[in-house]
């Protein structure tokens, strides 16, 4: 199921269509759609795919090796294997036909790990030889931590040999919502609260379930697929586990500062950055700032709150690891009555104001709010606004208020949002009701009336579809 990757496919499809040589690194964190995509793009194409894996150089080398003779390198006609790297690579210049040479290595750093000197290797390749080829190679790697730093760096040897560093983030919600075509919009923001977008999650979830139904198949049962998977991803990236499930399960639970961290995983906060800083470069964790404030003091760090960046994380870890002991013993549904529902609404509102935001900011670049923002996110300073997005004179503003309730909501909402705007002062006001349930009748009535005030509630955030 190929779905929502239309602008990264038409990225890789015209870097083909190019006159010039192409080497193109796709990363993303595991699970994003990688392979997918790459698999989708090279259909019907000449190539020479390699699933790179963790084993020593030699057998790196030959599984290349076999590969590229199987698409009829010269080589092979002489060969077992190639001799080098620096062979291997050269020869993609002689792969047979006239169109476009592709080559896909899957999870490159697999490839790095084994030989350290690879990508001196391909840099001095690509520059004598390849680069001025008819040859489009794809490089794939899920360690977005080593990508960044060891092969993208400007210190590295692929530094500006780099065509087209393309990197896949989650879907965003609207996209999502294609895994679910039978779903309400309700149910759908329900569901991208649970699971983001993370295609691979996605999937696992049956359509013609319920939301509910599906928790309790998918990630509540021990030993379904999502069961265990962000534990088997934090072996995958970390050493201490148990330090960093600590870390993050707090996070989950509530905890935004870096004294409140310290405090529920008892360990001393400044032996804690370290951990922090690791779980922000794989994408767990992420630093929020208010919108407006210095690049100074985001240095300084100083205002700054951590949160759970992938919601799928953000609900393992406040229902699936802190009730390990109960599932364990199958306790699917005690879990579910007693842990999940209750508290459903209040998880899932951080989420939907991310969809209110994105939403936002799709509506923004299309020019459909009054001003063009250009700083959009949450904002705190004694009160807190859900989402506040501000030209750059700061003389306009939008202040919203994001609800995720099973009822309508009233006119006191807005105006408690009105009362938080009075502490803002910009020269002109626009204020945005983002409601899972819909709105009063009098507060509909009430932006009638007024340019400023508008009501946006489920359906119309997926119009974007």
């Amino acid at each position: 199921m190929f779905v929502g990757r239309e602008e990264e496919l038409s990225f890789l499809e015209d870097a083909y269509a190019s006159t010039r040589a192409q080497l193109v690194f796709v990363y993303g964190r595991r699970r994003v759609g990688k392979t997918e995509l790459l698999n989708e793009f090279r259909k019907d194409k000449p190539c020479v795919f390699v699933a790179a894996k963790e084993a020593p150089a030699t057998t790196q080398l030959a599984d290349f090796s076999q590969q590229m003779f199987a698409a009829g390198a010269p080589a092979g006609r002489y060969l077992n294997s190639y001799r080098t790297w620096e062979d291997a690579l050269e020869d993609i210049a002689s792969l047979p036909g006239s169109t476009r040479k592709l080559v896909i290595i899957d999870e490159f750093p697999y490839l790095v790990r084994s030989d350290a000197s690879l990508p001196s290797t391909l840099q001095h390749v690509w520059d004598h030889l390849l680069s001025q080829q008819n040859v489009m190679i794809i490089l794939c790697g899920s360690s977005v931590s080593f990508i960044e730093k060891e092969i993208l760096n400007e210190k590295n040897p692929l530094y500006g040999r780099v065509t087209g560093p393309l990197k896949l983030q989650p879907l965003p919600y609207w996209k999502v919502a294609r895994f679910y075509p039978a779903y309400s919009p309700q149910q759908q923001a329900e569901t991208f609260a649970v699971l983001g977008g993370i295609p691979h999650y996605l999937l696992q979830f049956d359509p013609d379930k319920t939301l509910e139904e599906n928790i309790k198949a998918h990630i509540l049962r021990s030993g379904c697929a999502l069961y265990s998977e962000p534990e088997f991803l934090m072996r995958q990236e970390f050493r201490e586990t148990a330090v960093y499930n600590s870390i993050v399960q707090a996070v989950a639970l509530g905890a935004t500062q870096l004294n409140e961290i310290s405090q529920k995983t008892m360990l001393e906060a400044g032996k804690l950055s370290p951990y922090i800083k690791n779980l922000i470069e794989v994408g767990i964790l992420e630093r929020e700032f208010p919108v407006g404030i210095g690049a100074q003091e985001r240095t300084k760090g100083r205002r700054g709150l951590y949160r759970i960046k992938d919601n799928f994380f953000r609900f393992w870890y406040a229902f699936v690891f802190s009730y390990s002991s109960a599932l364990d013993a199958h306790d699917v549904q005690g879990v579910w009555s007693n842990a999940v529902s209750p508290v459903f609404n209040n998880f899932a509102s951080a989420p939907f104001e991310g969809m209110c935001q994105a939403w936002l900011q799709q509506k923004n670049a299309a020019g459909a709010i009054p001003f063009y923002a250009t700083e959009i996110g949450r904002w705190w300073n004694g009160c807190e606004i859900d989402i506040m997005a501000c030209d750059a004179g700061r003389k306009h503003a939008v202040i919203a208020e994001c609800k995720f309730k099973n009822s309508a909501v009233g006119s006191s909402v807005l105006r408690s949002l009105e009362e938080k705007g009075e502490q803002i002062k910009p020269t002109v006001l626009e204020y945005y009701l983002f409601s899972k349930s819909g709105f009063t009748d009098e507060l509909k009535e009430r932006a009638h009336d007024a340019d400023n005030i508008h009501l946006i509630d489920c359906e119309e955030l997926y119009s974007l579809l």
